[in-house]
């Protein structure tokens, strides 16, 4: 590869889509036409520059983001491969972050689907001029026109179309270049790159087409809009020069259609990312610094820690002295190197605009920003970290064999570097270590993994519900612990008041011994003894909440009183005092907003209902509406996964804690059963 590239020849491009579009066949035949490999791989037979992880080649699909990068023309193409299941969301949005433009792969016999629109919605807010690709037009029975109004119906835009197959099926091998008007014919045969140009035969279809593009290049330059409606003809130049300035812009969408598969259109393709794709986009400094965002971290045993780096201005060089601004921590680069798949290819420097790894940095994570020295707040602005949706699916994590139970959360630590969408976390109140994701398939490829790489055999199961007790009512009781067995006995005597609080305001112990019927040192030893009763509970077996005790009265012995004795006597109280005070379970409230699209509104109303939830209100937000509820925790349990079932993938949502409120009696009722027969156990 060259040593010599500014940052002017260089083209950063992810290539997007839904699952099984054809991504990974599409850059595989962008390596082959390109001679980055010599033999074509297939995602079946796990051979693909890109799929190149054990998970990825035994699932057959892409789990995580894989940069390549080739010569073209003379320029420097860094390519992003990118998942297109919904649950590796994150992988997407670490690609689209550092690139300056998007291939985005929809398949002919598919369509438009949920994760296409998330994608969609993510370029477009991030403002990356797109490319569509019309993949896997080999297929039969293809209606090209259909799925073209689809995509701009499913979508909402208007596109431009730039190439235009003059075949579909199993037979295809060419189409037509709508500003050429040339017809591009494909060598079937694998070992054979040959791309035949020849004239273009009349045909409606073509014509009516061509007049769309003119027209559509046309309405964003004000030249060539008078030139055209005077009925003079645009040349090519023109063509192409105004579909740079609008594509760029964002103000036009250009169509192209091919088969990843048999490299068909894949020439045109890669001649409109050299052409028409913008350069890098720089970080707005005067000073020149150095400075990079990690996208991605890969953490994998026996091979140390690797870093994909988008150098935003300045060079890295192997062993700089580099500054994390994020984590404001000195690190000295080591081993820098492009990427091929798995493929290093060690180089002593990065420039400004293009992107490689950093090898076994210790301190450095995704999301961080390294860079020669601190920055400003004005050159921070350049550096929006990565926007991470928040995870959507909470369970329990449990190791096999108690002998593992150190090691899972060692194991997740180092998973969680490779996956900001992956959160763990003990909670007290449930006494679980919880790892939360965006869907089954991530957590089921994140068991894998660590068994895999670490050893350790772990399972999950359902997280916990975290409810509590509390009181209604109010109850004053003695709780009494004396003991004598030869020598020095034990006493300990206290009287509590057991009140209910007002929801919300958790517990409050108060102090109201007068005249010395408790000494003062004994006072700390019954308020520990009415905390440890009330992590414990008394009807269920949850923490109690939402009370006041006080402890107003008792009586000590001057030998045989003590801190454990009173500590035992209030315990006693606590637990003789709620079960007078009209003792209850509580449950945790959620907030849920569910947004979805109009046909699906009435299937969620009628779900969140039957799940005991209320539904406060809705809105419109674009071309959705938003559900606005609450619900008991303990019904949302799998919403992702039931959500996604109802709206076929269409449904997004997001849940917050609200408040606790009392559970219905006849499901508190099996707790409490539950709890008793556990404890006779």
């Amino acid at each position: 590869m060259r040593k010599d590239y500014k940052t002017s020849d260089l083209r950063n491009v992810c290539i997007a889509g839904s699952n099984s579009t054809g991504k990974t066949s599409l850059s595989e035949a962008i390596l082959y036409q390109t001679d980055v490999i010599t033999r074509l791989g297939s995602v079946p037979e796990g051979n693909t520059v890109c799929d190149y992880n054990k998970d990825e080649i035994e699932r057959s699909i892409s789990i995580n983001l894989a940069v390549v990068c080739l010569e073209y023309r003379d320029k420097k193409i860094n390519l992003i491969d990118m998942p297109g299941y919904s649950d590796f969301i994150g992988e997407v949005m670490s690609g689209i972050r550092v690139v300056e433009g998007a291939v985005f792969v929809i398949s002919a016999d598919t369509g438009i689907d949920a994760m296409a629109e998330d994608v969609w919605e993510n370029l477009s807010r991030q403002k990356k001029p797109t490319l569509i690709f019309i993949n896997k037009l080999d297929k039969e029975n293809i209606d090209f026109e259909n799925i073209l109004a689809g995509i701009e119906s499913k979508l909402g835009i208007k596109t431009t179309l730039v190439t235009y197959p003059a075949r579909t099926g199993a037979e295809i091998d060419s189409y037509v270049d709508l500003i050429k008007m040339k017809k591009i014919t494909v060598s079937t045969s694998t070992k054979d790159k040959t791309v035949e140009e020849s004239p273009v035969e009349k045909n409606t279809n073509i014509d009516r087409y061509r007049d769309k593009l003119i027209d559509s290049i046309a309405s964003v330059d004000d030249t060539l809009t008078e030139k055209y409606l005077e009925g003079r003809e645009i040349n090519e130049n023109e063509l192409v020069k105004g579909l740079k300035t609008g594509f760029s812009e964002m103000k036009l969408l250009p169509v192209m259609c091919g088969a990843g598969t048999r490299s068909v259109g894949i020439t045109s393709l890669l001649d409109f990312i050299a052409e028409y794709f913008p350069p890098p986009v720089l970080m707005s400094q005067q000073n020149n610094k150095s400075a990079g965002l990690v996208f991605k971290t890969v953490n994998e045993p026996g091979m140390g820690q690797m870093n994909f780096v988008r150098v935003f201005s300045g060079q890295l060089n192997s062993g700089m002295d580099m500054y994390n601004v994020t984590r404001q921590v000195r690190e000295r680069t080591g081993q820098l190197c492009f990427l091929q798949g798995k493929k290093r290819i060690e180089t002593q420097s990065i420039i400004a605009g293009d992107m490689g790894a950093m090898i076994k940095l210790k301190e450095t994570k995704t999301n961080d920003i390294v860079a020669e020295g601190k920055m400003d707040t004005q050159e921070l602005k350049d550096f929006q970290p990565v926007n991470f949706p928040k995870t959507v699916l909470d369970m329990a994590v449990y190791s096999k064999s108690k002998s593992e139970e150190d090691k899972v959360g060692n194991a997740l630590a180092a998973i969680v570097l490779e996956d900001q969408t992956i959160k763990f976390n003990y909670n007290p109140d449930t006494k679980e270590m919880i790892v939360s994701g965006m869907g089954n398939l991530q957590l089921e490829v994140m068991l894998s993994r660590i068994k895999s790489r670490y050893g350790v055999d772990i399972e999950l199961r359902q997280a916990r519900i975290p409810y509590k007790e509390t009181v209604r009512g109010t109850a004053e009781v003695q709780g009494k612990y004396k003991r004598q067995s030869g020598g020095r006995g034990q006493y300990g005597d206290c009287w509590l008041r057991i009140e209910a609080q007002e929801r919300g305001k958790g517990y409050e112990f108060v102090d109201k011994i007068f005249g010395g019927a408790i000494p003062k040192n004994y006072v700390p030893s019954v308020e520990k003894g009415v905390v440890g009763a009330m992590a414990e509970g008394v009807i269920a077996g949850y923490p109690l909440t939402d009370i006041r005790v006080t402890v107003f009265d008792g009586s000590y012995h001057e030998v045989d009183s003590s801190d454990m004795a009173f500590k035992i006597a209030a315990a006693m109280a606590l637990r003789k005092g709620v079960t007078s005070a009209k003792p209850c379970v509580i449950e945790p409230i959620m907030n849920v907003e569910v947004a979805v699209p109009e046909e699906y509104l009435g299937s969620i109303m009628g779900d969140l209902n039957s799940r005991r939830g209320r539904v406060l209100g809705m809105d419109k937000v674009g071309k959705k509406n938003l559900v606005k509820a609450q619900v008991p925790a303990g019904e949302i349990s799998n919403y992702a996964i039931d959500l996604r079932s109802i709206t076929r993938g269409y449904g997004k949502f997001s849940v917050s804690f609200s408040h606790y409120e009392e559970l219905p009696q006849n499901i508190a009722q099996t707790l409490i059963e539950k709890h008793q027969k556990s404890g006779q156990e």
